[in-house]
């Protein structure tokens, strides 16, 4: 397997974001609510944001430098005149007001209006909510960071979270329900992921501690057939079978790599037993 090796000062600033936005991904959006020291209220998404604590509770985006001219976007300047924002995750049924609210409209262009968004009054902060949006937090913001000054250069924006806002319809079972929330992630370019239906998938953290890969048979961590996650739903077992087991059954295949397949086919249809029955087949076989 080959790679390419790409040094940042090869780079313009724009190459680089283009590389970092399409490495990076699907990244959450926050679609980000402020008013100037005017009231003049702005909107506008960024996919360079996450949580990061929860006690309390923290939160952070980037509306970094423009990438061809290195001017300041508005949100920046509302956030750290007025020391308050609001974030509002973005639902695959928003997603074309959100691009609407993405353009660089000059200054004292209400979004909200533009992109056809309801606003709503806040609890603890003066920018709005946004009614369309399934889960919003009413942030202070905590620290502004500048990672740099040049064109593409990031400012950080940390805020502790005041509020939270989650539509009732997205709990199931007291927690929200990544389906039911529906949102989306942006990847590369003009290409986005709607994290719900066949995108969503349940991977459950370890209990106690995995045998691991390297309690895994030496033939098995050498197949060819097997991948990766297919090795790794094996070193994910609490504890590796008892020497034995089950034997040879009829329609069990004859050769190494016909029971590789099998147990590829077992570990799809989930029956981590049958796989491990066929990975002993498969040493005896060695």
């Amino acid at each position: 397997m080959s790679f390419r090796t790409i040094l940042p000062e090869q780079l313009d600033p724009l190459q680089t974001g283009a590389l970092l936005t399409g490495g990076v991904g699907p990244r959450p959006i926050a679609l980000a609510s402020t008013r100037s020291p005017e009231g003049v209220r702005n909107l506008a998404p960024f996919s360079f944001f996450n949580a990061f604590g929860a006690n309390p509770p923290m939160v952070a985006f980037a509306p970094n430098r423009r990438g061809r001219d290195g001017t300041v976007k508005h949100t920046y300047r509302n956030a750290v005149a007025t020391g308050e924002f609001v974030i509002a995750a973005v639902s695959h049924a928003m997603v074309q007001q959100m691009n609407i609210a993405s353009a660089e409209y000059p200054e004292g262009v209400d979004e909200f209006v533009k992109a056809g968004f309801t606003a709503l009054p806040a609890l603890r902060v003066k920018p709005d909510l946004v009614a369309e949006s399934p889960f919003q937090m009413e942030c202070r913001l905590h620290q502004a960071l500048e990672l740099g000054s040049g064109p593409g250069s990031g400012l950080l924006l940390v805020g502790e979270v005041l509020a939270f806002h989650a539509r009732e319809d997205c709990f199931l079972g007291g927690a929200l329900d990544p389906g039911r929330l529906d949102l989306v992630g942006r990847n590369g370019g003009s290409w986005y992921t709607r994290a719900s239906g066949a995108a969503l998938f349940e991977l459950p953290k370890p209990s106690g501690c995995p045998i691991g890969y390297d309690a895994l048979p030496a033939v098995i961590r050498a197949s060819t057939i097997l991948t990766g996650n297919d090795l790794g739903r094996l070193a994910h077992s609490a504890a590796p079978p008892a020497p034995g087991g089950a034997g040879r059954r009829e329609g069990d295949p004859p050769d190494g790599a016909g029971l590789e397949r099998a147990i590829q086919a077992a570990l799809a249809a989930g029956d981590l037993a049958e796989a491990w029955r066929l990975v002993a087949l498969r040493v005896r076989a060695e």
